[in-house]
């Protein structure tokens, strides 16, 4: 091997090696508050969307996933699917997005 080939494949270890020990590791994901009000609290953390009712003493959790859509699913798409319809809140879910509507005070909060 010549001077030349040595130092390209130090040099590619050691890229290697740098991508290895700063590409593999995983952020820490903090969790993020999305609406905090009287009622009703929303927090992110990583995939997973958390709503909580405070009046109703209850939680919903969502997680995202990513999926491709299949070929006639426009209808599915435009429709609202209720998830929750409860004394204090209603959620509702259309392809990725999360509707909250607080009925105490009427508030429609929406969350992508």
């Amino acid at each position: 091997m010549t001077a030349r080939n040595k130092a390209a494949a130090v040099l590619l270890a050691l890229a290697m090696a740098l991508f290895a020990l700063t590409g593999c590791t995983k952020a820490q994901q903090g969790i993020y508050t999305l609406y905090d009000g009287n009622g009703l609290k929303i927090e992110r953390e990583g995939v997973e969307t958390r709503i909580y009712d405070l009046e109703g003493e209850a939680e919903y959790t969502f997680t995202s996933h990513r999926v491709r859509a299949a070929q006639g699913t426009a209808a599915q798409i435009s429709e609202a699917k209720t998830t929750a319809d409860t004394d204090t809140i209603t959620i509702q879910t259309v392809h990725g997005l999360i509707i909250v509507t607080s009925k105490a005070t009427g508030e429609t909060i929406y969350i992508k």
